[in-house]
């Protein structure tokens, strides 16, 4: 009997086995996690994949791989459709800025970024594509080249019309303004040879009268002339009716005197001599 002065409540030998053996239980059972066994497919696909011209395709051959992450929440009736759209998503991503003639270099690309799995946006689908194969009609790929010269030759026209707009318009509203602008100009460009400048100062008084001429029409002709050109079907009937709504337009939000001039200008008859038709 022990000399304490209260029980002794201690576990003996069995008890302390049994407490142990308990305990490693139910450690054993908190380090258990339930993991439900992966799912992996896989499926040889081919696409047309579109170009930067439109018309112009990209042939894609690849082979798609997808498994199922059963511990998501998210569920996709046809996990296989789900898999390739999204594959074929991205490569069209890819592809749709590139011309036909980087296809080699693009194969490598196309295998670079759809080698990476990705989840499918709201399912329970992980997507990947391995051995990708880029390739192009031959066809094709000559109407390819064939629009990238147009290109090209677009590229050059235009920058050529803007280089010539540019010149003119320099010309006009710089040098040749007045006779000593003109004069000074082409003593730059010719050595300052003042002495050939003033013999030739009259055919550049002459090309300074010219250049300040401008070629624009009275506004009344140049306001029929864009109606009837964006109405080019109408009947000489019909041409008399616009001429005459457009005067009352004038006539309402212009004036009197402008329907006048107007109707001067475009041959309109007259009501009492002073305003035109309604």
């Amino acid at each position: 009997m022990s000399g304490r002065p209260w029980p002794d409540f201690r576990p003996g030998p069995l008890g302390a086995l049994g407490a142990w053996w308990r305990r490693r239980r139910v450690r054993g059972a908190e380090e258990f996690t339930f993991e439900p066994p992966s799912s992996s497919h896989q499926h040889v696909f081919e696409t047309p994949l579109p170009s930067a011209v439109y018309g112009l395709d990209f042939r894609a051959r690849m082979t798609v791989h997808w498994r199922l992450d059963l511990t998501t929440g998210a569920r996709h009736n046809v996990p296989r459709s789900a898999a390739i759209n999204d594959i074929v998503r991205r490569a069209r991503d890819v592809t749709e800025r590139a011309m036909l003639v980087h296809h080699a270099p693009l194969q490598h690309q196309l295998g670079d970024e759809l080698s990476a799995e990705r989840q499918v946006e709201g399912t329970h689908v992980w997507a990947r594509a391995e051995g990708v194969e880029l390739s192009v009609d031959e066809a094709d790929l000559d109407m390819a080249r064939k629009h990238i010269e147009l290109l090209q030759t677009t590229t050059v026209r235009q920058a050529e019309r803007d280089a010539e707009r540019a010149e003119i318009k320099y010309l006009r509203d710089e040098v040749l303004t007045d006779l000593s602008t003109a004069t000074i100009w082409w003593l730059y460009r010719n050595g300052y040879q003042v002495e050939q400048a003033v013999a030739l100062s009259q055919h550049l008084g002459e090309l300074v009268r010219i250049a300040s001429q401008r070629g624009d029409g009275h506004w009344a002709d140049t306001l029929v002339s864009s109606f009837e050109s964006a109405l080019p079907r109408l009947s000489d009937g019909h041409r008399q009716d616009l001429r005459l709504h457009l005067a009352k337009a004038l006539g309402i939000y212009g004036g009197a005197s402008v329907a006048t001039e107007f109707a001067e200008q475009v041959g309109l008859p007259h009501q009492n001599g002073t305003k035109p038709l309604p």
